[in-house]
């Protein structure tokens, strides 16, 4: 059976800032084909649905196996580590 989680399709939407830390956050994840990234001067409502629209529930998928292998799951945990040990310096 299926997880209902498979069957989303998310669009994150970014405010594109000067230093563009939205595209640098997102470029790993496009990198590792688990995200496609429309710039601000290419996104348009065409641009969305086309890419939408080529992407099928398999793409969808490989897309968020590549997502979960790309995660770092402790992440929090290790930037709270982090942050201690350089106040405790």
């Amino acid at each position: 059976m299926k997880s209902p989680r498979q069957d989303y399709r998310r669009c994150l939407c970014r405010f594109q800032h000067k230093d563009r830390q939205q595209y640098w956050n997102a470029l790993p994840l496009e990198k590792a084909g688990a995200a496609k990234i429309i710039e601000q001067p290419q996104l348009s409502v065409d641009a969305v649905a086309n890419t939408l629209a080529g992407w099928s529930r398999e793409t969808l998928l490989t897309m968020a196996e590549r997502a979960r292998a790309s995660s770092i799951p402790d992440a929090t945990e290790r930037v709270a580590n982090e942050v201690s040990r350089v106040a405790r310096a």
